[in-house]
């Protein structure tokens, strides 16, 4: 008698990095916390939900045919390509933006064989936003550490916590610097506003050249250590929807 195959392992935990602007540092987050999760023997699937492709660029796959867009129309199955010989991914690009009914990331992505998968977002797209956030057992907030930061993080994390059941967020502050006393100061002052984990990752010139590069993040050094802290939090949050 044939052996049967082992069934494939679902996934086991979702994770949406999201903001209302740009440039504050959703991708670095994404693709640090990628390499950082690879690097421990995890099956990471990261998903490029921007339509200016900002990880899939990043990660040096420009080249990766666009088909997240498809995939979410129900039109084709979802097939990632393999990025600095560590991950999976699924490439962001310009047809993510005229998406207007987009199929829920759980349902089309349930299949395939991952540990955890990484979320990154575009800025201000209410409809993918929205997307993954449904999907998230965790979300991060994506902000920099000034007071313009506080009403785009409210907004966010209002949207979240509206979701049935909610995810467990937090705040992640990029680029700190604690050269710069508003910088230091914070991370107290959104906790206290918004009552959640308030997580940093400081300037790191070597972390920006590695991604402007198209080259996996380092595993040393200050944002390599902020971003597993970061790590530590999600790993020890419950999953909001187990796989049994």
């Amino acid at each position: 008698m044939d052996e049967k195959e082992p069934p494939r392992m679902k996934t086991r935990r979702w994770i949406s990095i999201v903001a209302r602007k740009g440039g504050v540092g959703k991708t670095t987050c994404a693709l640090g916390l990628a390499a950082h999760y690879a690097r421990q023997g995890r099956r990471v699937l990261l998903v490029d939900l921007d339509a200016q492709a900002s990880a899939t660029l990043a990660a040096g796959a420009g080249e990766a045919a666009e088909h997240l867009a498809e995939v979410l129309e129900g039109k084709t199955p979802p097939d990632p390509v393999p990025v600095w010989d560590l991950l999976a991914l699924l490439p962001g690009g310009p047809d993510l933006e005229h998406l207007d009914a987009p199929r829920p990331l759980r349902a089309v992505l349930e299949d395939l064989d991952a540990d955890l998968v990484l979320v990154d977002t575009p800025p201000g797209h209410s409809t993918l936003g929205a997307l993954a956030m449904e999907a998230a057992d965790v979300v991060l907030v994506a902000a920099e550490p000034h007071a313009m930061a506080v009403a785009g993080t409210a907004r966010v994390l209002d949207e979240a916590r509206s979701r049935r059941p909610a995810p467990r967020c937090a705040i992640v502050l990029s680029r700190m610097d604690a050269r710069r006393g508003l910088d230091r100061g914070a991370p107290e002052l959104l906790a206290a506003a918004f009552g959640v984990p308030v997580l940093a990752v400081h300037q790191d010139a070597a972390l920006a050249a590695a991604l402007n590069a198209g080259k996996v993040p380092q595993a040393h050094g200050r944002a390599a250590e902020d971003l597993e802290a970061v790590a530590a939090w999600i790993d020890k949050q419950a999953t909001r929807r187990g796989n049994e």
